[in-house]
């Protein structure tokens, strides 16, 4: 039986997160990450716990996998979910947005799914596959327009769920490690074979360590 997100125990976490973010800015600032373009605040807050909300309805409710075609648009809605919300005016104005998302998705999307249906089927440690398809998500050309690490964080996790895993939620402890090795990872473009081949590797592996140690079971639930 998979795992569900603990909502109540989500949301606490990203209210510590508030409290401290001036401090976690800072750190990243130091440790040359640099600042978030987007601050985590009450409004990002609440988005996130909109779309993590999603993935607990989809869990109990959808009988297909969030990576086959038919989880194309919930995919989709986890990542409009940590724009906008359930807000339908805002989608109404951010509406041409939503779709040059879409149509990037639906063009990047495809090696992921795939990727996922092998992996699956071959019985390969879950948290190596949530935090390859993260990985996949963030990285050049990435998956959506913006938005990347924090929908594919909710989706990596959605993989560790429903294999009866803890999921990865952003905590004041973990996020400079977080960040850190996901913003290289990040800033590789695949067109570059040398550095890829040279550099990418040491990073994929350190999150992957990283994703496997940071999994909490304080924010899953049965």
């Amino acid at each position: 039986m998979a795992f569900r997100p603990d909502l109540k125990q989500i949301e606490a976490s990203y209210e510590r997160i508030l409290k401290d973010w001036h401090k976690i800015d800072d750190s990243l600032e130091l440790n040359k990450v640099g600042r978030k373009d987007h601050p985590f605040d009450k409004p990002l807050m609440q988005n996130m716990l909109l779309a993590w909300d999603y993935i607990d309805y989809f869990i109990k409710k959808k009988n297909y996998s969030l990576l086959s075609i038919e989880g194309g648009s919930d995919m989709l809605e986890i990542n409009h979910r940590v724009h906008y919300g359930v807000n339908s005016s805002l989608r109404h104005e951010y509406n041409k947005a939503m779709d040059a998302t879409t149509e990037k998705f639906s063009k990047q999307v495809v090696p992921i799914r795939k990727y996922f249906r092998k992996k699956s089927k071959l019985g390969t440690s879950k948290y190596h596959v949530a935090a390859e398809i993260f990985i996949a998500i963030i990285g050049m050309p990435q998956l959506y327009i913006e938005g990347n690490h924090r929908s594919g964080s909710i989706i990596a996790s959605w993989v560790n769920l429903i294999n009866e895993k803890p999921p990865f939620v952003l905590t004041s402890e973990n996020a400079i490690a977080f960040f850190k090795p996901a913003q290289k990872i990040k800033k590789f473009n695949k067109k570059s074979l040398w550095r890829s081949m040279t550099k990418l590797p040491k990073y994929k592996k350190q999150f992957k360590t990283f994703w496997k140690n940071n999994c909490d079971i304080t924010f899953a639930k049965k």
